[in-house]
């Protein structure tokens, strides 16, 4: 972080540009590419000798929603931290209003400081609201090895049709036997598939979208009481056009 104004004013916008980038990046990861998040190893098991070789089915998880956050979060932070100290910077001396959630104390902070940390709160909750969600008609349990989610291996059974003669009548001593050729399903063999997925239960992103909520009210309260000060009357419009106007108009 930059230790005078004019060094911190060089680089915030470009801090600021490279978090909107990638703010955007992740929303359109969880909206348009949200299978980056899945996974699955399939294998089949033959029940039969010298059967058909099926080959197992792998799909690789890219990362994890919580990868994706955490990646995306780097580059919030660091443009926040410079927006916030170019605003406490600037409004040095003036008045200031403590922000706390259900009794987590983040400091105090100005009106104008405040208002772009609002601006702010409003895109991650715009992401947050985006994040992709675990499939819940499967049976999810956390991996804490591996830091993602998994089934248990689900089991689905291959079958193919086979023909064969099935006798409807017995032969007798004035009649043959009727028989009729038919297609039957036998089972060969079976999938074991195990998914894997690093999206977030609803209950996760529902927390998570409540406490940036908590966070905004909270921005707006104390905005209200910093900005709950005696104006200071300055009057010097008339003395600028003075200047501007003597001895011309």
């Amino acid at each position: 972080m930059a230790n005078k104004l004019h060094e911190l004013l060089a680089v915030e916008q470009d801090r600021r540009n490279k978090a909107n980038e990638a703010v955007g990046e992740a929303k359109k990861i969880f909206t348009k590419n949200d299978s980056y998040f899945d996974g699955l190893v399939k294998k089949y098991v033959s029940m039969e000798e010298d059967s058909e070789l099926i080959p197992d089915e792998t799909k690789e998880m890219v990362k994890t929603v919580k990868q994706q956050l955490e990646e995306t979060q780097q580059s919030i932070i660091t443009a926040l931290d410079a927006t916030i100290s170019k605003e406490e910077t600037n409004a040095a001396n003036v008045a200031k209003a403590e922000l706390e959630v259900n009794g987590v104390k983040f400091g105090a902070f100005s009106a104008t400081t405040l208002l772009a940390l609002e601006s702010q709160l409003n895109k991650i909750l715009d992401l947050y609201k985006n994040i992709p969600l675990l499939d819940t008609t499967r049976k999810w349990h956390f991996d804490t090895q591996q830091g993602f989610f998994k089934t248990d291996e689900e089991v689905k059974f291959r079958s193919i049709k086979r023909p064969k003669v099935i006798v409807k009548y017995e032969a007798t001593e004035k009649h043959p036997a009727q028989t009729e050729l038919v297609n039957l399903d036998f089972q060969v063999g079976k999938y074991e598939t195990t998914y894997y997925s690093g999206k977030l239960t609803p209950m996760q992103k529902s927390e998570m979208v409540k406490r940036i909520e908590q966070l905004l009210e909270a921005v707006k309260v104390a905005r209200a009481k910093a900005n709950n000060v005696e104006v200071v009357k300055v009057n010097v419009g008339k003395q600028l056009f003075d200047f501007i106007h003597k001895d011309l108009l």
